[in-house]
Parts: C-alpha cells; structure tokens; sequence
C-alpha cells in the first residue's frame, strides 16, 4: 500500500496545512453561521497519495456523505482536494457542530477502517469577539480520546513518544485494508 507514490516533505506538509487552514477560514467566513467537516486520512510516512490511499480516502466520504444524508441535512458546499500531501474533503453542513460532531465520532469508531479517518468539525465561534475559528474535539462531547493503531495507548502520547516505527504502522494500516478488501 505504502511502496507506490511521490514522496512528501515536511515542507510539503507544512505548505499543504497552511493552505487547508486558509480554505476552511475562506469557507466559514463566506458560510457564516454553517458547519465545515474537514475529513482526510491519516497516513505515516512519506507516501500520502496513491490508488490504495484514494480508495481509503473513499470509503471514508463515502461514509460521511451517507450519514448527512441519513440525518436529512443540507450540503451548502462541497470541494475535495486532490494534494500530493493527501486527499482531503471540506463538506459545509447547515446543522450545529456538536452534532455534526457526534455524527462523525460514530463513523470513526463503527467503520472497520474508522481509525484511519480524520474528521474534524470546524465552526467560527459567533460568541468570541473575533470569531475565531473552533474545533470540536471528541473529548469535548464525552468521547474517550483515541487509541493508537498498535497498542492500547492514548494515539497523541504513541505519536508524540514515536513509540511505534513509520514501518510498523504502514504495515497495520496495509493489513487493515487487505483485511477490508480495500486493497
């Protein structure tokens, strides 16, 4: 899954985040008042864009298109960006992002391939002076933080601690999606 692909540098990566920050500001500024989902995959590892990463990225929009639409909620907008740092969807929902939130903690924990989608739920605080843009984590809503891929730990302290190799989780996520027919 992980042999075929360009690639990345972290200049890449650091590129590609500012320009996902600036898209998600432009889209809750011209959709005031609206939800944005942001959803992309998480990949370790140099290689973030391939067939076997698109296909993922798929099943994973998939699932979120169909839990609007299983909520009977309005899309206002919709872009997905092909990046050679990854595939990512900006989905712009008329719904509050508590719930919108709920929804997609439930995608994550339900799907067979659910740890491997990262979907944040983005709004602009209408009660902050500035408006700033807010993320609802899910341990804001009650949710247990998320474990990591190998082990029974909290994923932030594997990450931060690189108590796992780039290999040993490419080759989790590989088993995971041969497992899931994915590839």
């Amino acid at each position: 899954m992980f042999e075929t692909g360009q690639s990345v540098t972290l200049q890449d990566v650091l590129n590609a985040r500012e320009s996902r920050v600036q898209l998600q500001n432009e889209l809750l500024k011209q959709y005031e008042g609206n939800t944005l989902i942001n959803y992309k995959c998480n990949i370790p590892g140099p290689i973030k864009n391939n067939a076997a990463i698109k296909a993922l990225f798929q099943q994973g929009f998939n699932d979120i298109i169909r839990s609007i639409v299983d909520h009977n909620v309005q899309v206002i907008d919709q872009k997905v960006i092909n990046w050679k740092t990854g595939i990512e969807a900006f989905i712009m929902v008329a719904q509050p992002p508590k719930e919108v939130k709920k929804w997609m903690v439930a995608i994550e924990e339900n799907s067979p391939l659910g740890r491997l989608f990262d979907i944040d739920v983005i709004y602009r605080d209408q009660d902050s002076k500035q408006e700033q843009v807010q993320s609802i984590s899910r341990t804001d809503l009650g949710f247990p933080e998320r474990m990591c891929l190998i082990c029974d730990q909290p994923a932030k302290a594997c990450g931060r601690n690189r108590t796992h190799s780039v290999e040993e989780m490419q080759a989790f996520i590989s088993q995971l999606a041969k497992d899931n027919h994915l590839v």
